[in-house]
This record gives C-alpha cells, structure tokens and sequence, in this order.
C-alpha cells in the first residue's frame, strides 16, 4: 500500500474536546489527506483521563469531520507516550501493507517520533504542525529534549529483545 499518515496524539481538554496541539494535528493531517500525500491515516493514543473518549478517538471523530472517510482511518487507542504510540502503531500499518509512515505531529516533537518509529523499524518521514511560540514553546523543547535520550534507550532494549540490534 505504501505509505498512511501516523497522526499523534496529545492531550484532551476535560470536556473530551482537543487541546490546541491536537486540534493542529488533526488540522494538518485532514490537508494532507485531501492533498493526496497518503490514502490511509491512523490515529493513535490512549485515554488521558480527560472525558471517556480517548486522544485516537478525538482524532478520529476529527479527521472524519474534515472530510477523511471513515474506512481509510486505522485507530490505535492505547499508547500512552511517544514509545508506545510507535511500539503499537507498526504492527496496525504492517497489517495494513502500510510500509512507510509520514508522522504528524509538532515540529519539536518530530526528532523524537522519527527516532523511534525508525528504531523500531518503521521508515518515517515528517510531516510536521507549526510549533508552540513563547514561554510554553521554550518548555516544550527542554522536555523533548531530556525525552529524546530516555526513550531511544528504551526503543533500542525492545530492539535487543526482538534480536534486530
């Protein structure tokens, strides 16, 4: 099949409608879409505790408000951080005969996600939304960038269990 769009997730308000990187996710996965850059896209993330719906659902429901039909979204509705939306998502988009994922998500949280779908033997290519600006943009990045090494050791570990080191 080639490639899908990987949309990931991020926090739900507490009324279970998207947060503002969400709602930018959800945004720019819908235009590439309709602008033809995958004919499928999956959705993944957990619940957050925030309203019973989880983040792949708000997704979801998002994509197919903007036009994306039902029957090309792939849902994965468990993972909770970066590592698991990648560890979750690669078997849904091999089933899929999905052989190349083009990752949506922010921009400074792009390194991070290409590092691990790529790990874990997914070619990822990016596809990034418009980064946060100011004070909240600045935490952003520190926190990406203490993640960044956590969860590459972690991805490498599960290499090294699957004997693909």
């Amino acid at each position: 099949m080639g490639a899908a769009l990987v949309v990931l997730g991020a926090a739900l308000r507490p009324d279970g409608r998207p947060s503002p990187a969400l709602a930018r996710r959800i945004e720019t996965a819908a235009r590439l879409f309709a602008a033809g850059r995958a004919p499928r896209a999956l959705v993944t993330g957990g619940a957050t505790g925030a309203g019973p719906a989880s983040e792949a659902e708000a997704m979801r429901r998002g994509l197919i408000a903007r036009g994306v039909p039902e029957a090309a979204i792939l849902v994965e509705d468990r993972a909770r951080d970066t590592l698991e939306n990648a560890r979750l998502s690669i078997p849904i988009l091999r089933r899929a005969g999905v052989s190349r994922a083009i990752l949506v998500t922010d921009r400074v949280h792009m390194p991070r996600a290409l590092t691990l779908f790529r790990l874990l033997g997914m070619p990822a290519e990016a596809a990034p939304c418009a980064a946060p600006a100011g004070r909240r943009g600045a935490l952003y990045r520190a926190k990406e960038a203490a993640a960044l090494p956590l969860h590459a050791a972690r991805a490498g570990a599960i290499r090294l269990r699957r004997g693909r080191a």
